[in-house]
This record gives C-alpha cells, sequence and structure tokens, in this order.
C-alpha cells in the first residue's frame, strides 16, 4: 500500500478582541483594584468604604440608638450598652485586701480585676527618682509577658473639675469643734476658695484576664483565680506608682462607669455614696452613637486613638501635657492599652523585624535617615529581647467629654493640641466611637476579640 503525502499550507489564527468586554473588564480591575492601593489615613480604600458600609446597615436598624429603663422594650434596668450589656460582677474575698471586684464579659470569657493608683506625680520630685520609677514600670510590663493566661492591661487617667467634696470631707472629719476661731476660719476660706479651678485625677489600672484553656470552670472560679494572682502584681506596680494602691470594689466599678455616661450625676456621688448604682443600674438612660461622635445621657463625647507612635527617644514627661486637666472640658479620659507577647512570639517578631529592617536598608543604594534609625531600633529591641526584655503592642485611646455638641469642635482644638506636645499622632474612631468609648472603662473591653464577635 502506497501512502500519500499531500502538503498543507499553513493557516494563520486571528484573535478578535471586543472593545465594549475590554472597556468593562478594564472598569472591573480598577474598581477592584483601586480600592486597595489607594491609602487615607492609614487605610485602604477597602476597609474605608467597609466601614461606611457596616455604619450604614448598622444605623438602617437602629443599632446606634439605646434606650434603658421603662421606655425600653428590651430590659426594665438601665444595664450598659453594646459589648457590656450581658456583663456581670463578682466579688471575691482575698483575705489580704479585702473584697475585690471582678468584671466578667460571659461572651469572650474576659475577666478583668481593676486596681485604683494614687501615683504622687512629678512636682518635686528629683530626676533620679523618676528614672527609677519608669523603670520599676518597665519591669512590670515585661513581667505581663510571662502571666499566665493574661490578654490584655491598661492604664486609665481621667481627669475631672474637682466639686471640692473631698477636701470638705478631709476637713470635716479632722477638725476640732474646741479648735481656735481663727484657725476654723481659715480652714473654711480654704475649703470654699481652693476648689475653684482645681481638678481631680483618677488613675487606674485595669488587667484583663481569659479562662484557662481545656478547664471547666465556673465565673467564680475563675474569678478566684484571678484575684489570687493580685499580690505579684500589686507588689511590682508598687515601685512604679508608691503606695495608695487598692482593688477596686463593685460600688467603685459602678461609680465610675456611671459618671462616665452621666457627669452630672457624677457631683452626687462623689457627695453621697448611697446614690451608687449597682452593677446592672450603672448604665445610661439613653445614648446616640454618630460617626464622628457619642451622646450619652447629660454628655457627649468624642473619642481618638493612636495612628503613629513618637518617633526617636520618649521621656518621662512627654505624656504630662496629653493627661493634664483641661477645664474646657468636663471630662477627659486618656487609656493606654498593653498587650502582651508571649516569650516565645516575641523572639519570632524581634528577629523578623530587624530582618526587614535590615532588608530595606540594604535594597537602597543610599539608605534614608529614617531607614537606619528603624534598622538600629530593630537590632536594638533584638537585643533587649533576648536578655529578659518583654515586648507589647500598645494604643492609646482618648475621650474627651462636654456638656454640649456646639463644644466638640473646641475638645476636638484642645486635643489636638496636647497631641502636638506629645509627639502622637491621633484620629478619631470613626464608625465605632460606642466601642472606643467602653474601651476606655475600668470593664475589660478587648477591641480585636470583640470586633469578631456576633452580638
Amino acid at each position: 500500500m502506497r501512502t500519500t503525502r499531500k502538503p498543507v499550507s499553513p493557516v494563520s489564527s486571528r484573535a478578535t478582541v471586543s472593545p465594549p468586554a475590554a472597556l468593562i473588564t478594564a472598569i472591573t480591575g480598577l474598581l477592584v483594584l483601586a480600592p486597595l492601593a489607594i491609602r487615607i489615613n492609614g487605610r485602604t480604600g477597602f476597609q474605608v468604604i467597609t466601614a461606611r458600609v457596616a455604619w450604614w446597615l448598622a444605623r438602617s436598624r437602629r443599632h446606634h440608638v439605646y434606650i434603658s429603663g421603662v421606655a425600653s422594650r428590651v430590659t426594665a434596668a438601665h444595664q450598659l450598652p453594646g459589648v457590656l450589656a450581658r456583663s456581670e460582677v463578682y466579688e471575691v474575698e482575698t483575705g489580704r485586701s479585702g473584697l475585690v471586684a471582678v468584671v466578667v464579659v460571659p461572651q469572650s470569657r474576659h475577666y478583668t480585676v481593676t486596681l485604683r493608683c494614687a501615683p504622687e506625680g512629678m512636682d518635686l520630685v528629683d530626676q533620679a527618682v523618676i528614672d527609677a520609677r519608669v523603670g520599676h514600670l518597665a519591669s512590670w510590663l515585661a513581667a505581663l509577658s510571662r502571666e499566665p493566661q493574661l490578654v490584655q492591661a491598661q492604664v486609665t487617667i481621667e481627669t475631672t473639675p474637682d466639686p471640692g467634696t473631698r477636701l470638705a470631707t478631709e476637713v470635716a472629719a479632722t477638725s476640732r469643734p474646741d479648735a481656735p476661731a481663727l484657725a476654723l476660719q481659715v480652714l473654711n476660706e480654704v475649703v470654699e476658695s481652693y476648689p475653684a479651678g482645681s481638678a481631680t485625677v483618677d488613675t487606674r489600672v485595669s488587667l484583663t484576664y481569659t479562662a484557662p484553656p481545656g478547664r471547666s470552670m465556673s465565673h467564680e472560679d475563675v474569678c478566684r483565680e484571678v484575684a489570687a494572682r493580685l499580690p505579684h502584681l500589686h507588689a511590682g506596680l508598687t515601685g512604679a506608682t508608691g503606695d495608695g494602691i487598692i482593688p477596686m470594689s463593685a460600688r467603685g466599678l459602678a461609680s465610675v462607669v456611671r459618671a462616665a455616661y452621666d457627669p452630672a450625676a457624677a457631683l452626687d456621688l462623689a457627695r453621697d455614696t448611697q446614690h451608687t448604682p449597682d452593677w446592672p443600674q450603672a448604665g445610661p438612660v439613653a445614648t446616640r452613637e454618630s460617626w464622628d461622635s457619642y451622646r450619652h445621657d447629660s454628655g457627649i463625647s468624642r473619642t481618638w486613638c493612636l495612628v503613629e507612635a513618637p518617633r526617636g527617644v520618649v521621656y518621662s514627661r512627654l505624656f504630662s501635657r496629653l493627661t493634664d486637666p483641661d477645664p474646657q472640658l468636663l471630662r477627659k479620659r486618656v487609656t493606654m492599652i498593653y498587650r502582651p507577647y508571649s516569650p516565645g512570639e516575641a523572639a519570632r517578631l524581634v528577629e523578623s523585624d530587624k530582618r526587614d529592617a535590615r532588608f530595606l536598608a540594604a535594597k537602597k543604594h543610599r539608605p534614608s535617615a529614617r531607614d537606619l534609625t528603624d534598622l538600629a531600633a530593630a537590632e536594638q529591641a533584638a537585643e533587649e529581647e533576648a536578655t529578659g526584655a518583654g515586648v507589647v503592642r500598645f494604643t492609646v485611646l482618648v475621650t474627651a467629654t462636654v456638656a454640649d455638641e456646639t463644644q466638640l469642635d473646641e475638645a476636638t482644638g484642645v486635643i489636638r493640641a496636647r497631641a502636638g506636645e506629645a509627639r502622637l499622632a491621633l484620629r478619631p474612631m470613626y464608625g465605632c466611637q460606642a466601642a472606643g468609648f467602653a474601651a476606655g472603662l475600668p470593664a475589660g473591653v478587648v477591641l480585636p476579640t470583640h470586633a469578631t464577635i456576633p452580638f
């Protein structure tokens, strides 16, 4: 059999492209990639759009309005709103410090105990003493990374106008009726004149724990275990703040929360402790959350969060102007939140930062001064971690409360000026003012955890 072969001429193939289809593909790609490439105040455009959509959905469902008490359809009690609606308070007898209140957030299994401090301040104090206090605080923060089940530690400094009740109560308790008339007259004049222009500074340290994994424990058992760890943490904190550290009771916590939501009630709470409500009644009567503010009972607040930490050397007096009282504000609350890494995570983190800093500095022919500074800081952090230092994530929340919405612009100017003096970059917590306000209270709100929990 003979096979014949015929030559085959090559045929060229052509691909046709539809202009409308190409245009639609280009527009679709632009709409998808542009939000990921554009950055607004450190956030991608996709994150900004997501936040706006989430806020619009919450507002359309009326989730931004909260009403409690007899006018509420949900509860007749004045419970706390938002993430703290199901919170409870347990009091544990420690034997050494008396009753200790532990705030329990059941949906996240977080347990928070708060210590009230009376720091001595830095006026008329030698620099050597201040340096020693800073060293004690650094050691205390480093020890938090080795504290079992510790999730978060926060230091809150709240300043309010002083109504003069503390001084009047102290003078009345220590004065004798048979004292000289001139001495009593001088004391009365001091009591009447001193409160004008003065302020009350309240310092609190809150420690939030989680339940031990793999163990079936009731809330009471976990609260007892948390209270049993207080003596060690109390001793480590004494060198940083001085004496006068006491655990807060349930009544004390309820008073702080009640005054934060209703500043007009703070004077009655200070004058008579009988006005202090229980924890289920410590919440506001009504609240309304806006995109950039939070209305609650007799006050309206705005909360800012940290965007960029100060570069360079941080001195002991850097944050003093940020935490000092401001007479233009009803209340100001500055909260520094620390979330420690475990020793294993810290070691991996500092080594990764050091490699990244070296790569960025080496890929440039002439590295910038900022690249060299970041490299030096990363190498120093790795060396300090290797010698036993701890690594913590931290942020700063600042809440300013005023009596009227027209005063918010003035409060914003005050906070921006104070943040500039502290070399901090702050931005309002748009769309989550209620959660930011609650995070500064001594109730154990861990924002990254609650952001992923459906309520």
